[in-house]
């Protein structure tokens, strides 16, 4: 498989491994949650699908 990423905005603010750190309570039901899980929890080098609420949060950051 080959996926080519495109950069089409950069981001206005810092959305860290720091910033999603204190998220584990994975029954929140938080955006922010879910991209830590998805992020830092699950095994690296890996295309994984989010939310529409996820997908939301990350664009307050573009």
């Amino acid at each position: 498989m080959s996926v080519s990423i495109k950069r089409t905005a950069l981001a206005k603010r810092p959305l860290g491994r720091a910033d999603l750190k204190p998220l584990t309570d994975w029954g929140d039901g938080r955006p922010g949650t879910e991209l830590n899980f998805k992020f830092y929890r699950q095994a690296t080098n890996k295309i994984v699908g989010i939310s529409d609420d996820a997908a939301t949060f990350l664009g307050k950051f573009f």
